[in-house]
């Protein structure tokens, strides 16, 4: 009698594929939790591998080159960033109507600022406050999106003459409304929807600082610095806000 050989299913078969994204996602939103980056990117990319048009895992791989390339050498941050922001906008091609895909999309050209020129980016910094915008509109409650507008405020805000002289030509001048008072009001609104987050408090310190509200600004440091971590790079916002407390001190 011929002798049967049962063959397990293909790992390819729908089902297996979808289990097995399943859990590099899974693996992936773990490791974040617990601020291990490297592990995060390396899942992400498991899942990217198994469906690279999946909404979710375009912007969480982007998120995880862009936590990964802050702390690469100099050199080589400018190819991490430049992946983020090739993957989200991808995801917000696909999904347009994602408030994380046009989150992520700022953030990621908020990145590339750091490693470009300044009349480049003037011109970048336009986009990451209409992705911002654009976040704000589908999701007006999303705290990271008001964290962005506010961190734009304070920097055009501060535009030395140079820079206010090259934002002229891409604006026609530095763009109405840009200005401390601003930037308060945004790290305000993302602390009313996210007062758990150091780095939103770090901000409104800063702010407030530039506005001469000394008082103010300690309280707001303070309450940084009494905060739990949410974010891996939560121990560097610290060391601003402490930094920032001692260069204050005694100023009223």
């Amino acid at each position: 009698m011929a002798a049967f050989i049962v063959i397990p299913p293909a790992l390819t078969t729908p089902i297996a594929r979808d289990a097995t994204l399943a859990t590099a996602m899974r693996d992936g939103d773990a490791a974040f939790r617990v601020f291990d980056n490297e592990t995060a990117r390396l899942c992400y990319e498991r899942a990217f591998a198994i469906d690279s048009t999946r909404c979710d895992v375009l912007w969480k791989l982007a998120r995880s080159n862009i936590d990964c390339g802050m702390v690469a050498p100099r050199d080589d941050r400018p190819r991490w960033f430049a992946s983020s922001e090739r993957l989200t906008r991808r995801c917000v091609s696909l999904y347009p109507d994602s408030s994380e895909a046009h989150f992520f999309l700022a953030v990621a050209i908020g990145q590339m600022t750091k490693v470009v020129g300044n009349k480049r980016r003037i011109e970048l910094s336009r986009e990451v406050k209409g992705e911002a915008e654009t976040t704000l509109l589908i999701d007006p409650a999303h705290a990271g999106a008001m964290h962005i507008l506010g961190r734009w405020n304070y920097e055009v805000a501060g535009l030395g003459w140079f820079s206010k002289m090259a934002a002229k030509i891409v604006y026609g001048g530095v763009p109405p409304g840009a200005s401390y008072q601003q930037a308060k009001e945004w790290f305000e609104n993302a602390i009313a929807e996210r007062p758990d987050m150091p780095l939103n408090h770090l901000w409104l310190g800063e702010t407030l600082i530039k506005l001469d509200d000394y008082a103010g600004a300690r309280q707001a440091l303070q309450v940084c610095l009494d905060l739990d971590d949410v974010l891996w790079d939560d121990s560097h916002t610290k060391a601003q806000a402490r930094k920032k407390l001692h260069d204050i001190q005694g100023r009223k």
